[in-house]
């Protein structure tokens, strides 16, 4: 008798999978591990040796990486001159992994601090040009103590990157 197979491979994946278009694979594989601490699940080479696909992973989600092809429309961030998309990376200590990627060459594009809705974050540009939002919740603010802060921090925040 023929082995089941798992149509979602849920085994491997959950319900929805990250994949980014990088400048190239391994580096960005690299880099992933390095700065946020993803695992390699694996890299695939094509016949010319280039890398072609990697997977990471961390605690339990699956990152894509696939290398650009134009000719199908595939660029990264950084070749489109924007990251179309961020990336919210939750972590034990938030200071401590932004501070590592932008050591090993991700753009900072404002401090950490504390948000008003709990978590402490971060906002920084990778080398392949996508933005990540580095958090660890550090509060549970109610609703109401959450719309305060916000009416405190939006207009701040927007003063600050009115004068940059």
């Amino acid at each position: 008798m023929p082995k089941k197979i798992d149509p979602l491979n849920s085994k491997q994946y959950g319900a929805l999978t990250a994949m980014l278009t990088v400048a190239d694979v391994k580096a960005a594989a690299a880099f992933y591990q390095k700065a946020f601490g993803f695992s390699k699940r694996g890299i695939m080479n094509g016949p010319d040796g280039k890398a072609i696909h990697a997977e990471l992973t961390i605690r339990g989600t699956t990152l894509m990486l696939s290398p650009e092809m134009p000719q199908m429309g595939g660029r990264s961030a950084k070749s489109v001159g924007a990251s179309p998309a961020s990336l919210y990376l939750l972590t034990e200590n938030a200071d401590k992994v932004f501070a590592k990627a932008v050591k090993l060459g991700a753009e900072s594009k404002g401090p950490v601090m504390d948000m008003f809705w709990g978590d402490r974050c971060g906002t920084l540009i990778d080398p392949d040009g996508y933005m990540w939002m580095v958090a660890t919740h550090v509060a549970e603010p109610t609703p109401q103590e959450m719309k305060k802060k916000m009416m405190e921090q939006m207009p701040a925040q927007q003063a600050a990157a009115a004068s940059a």
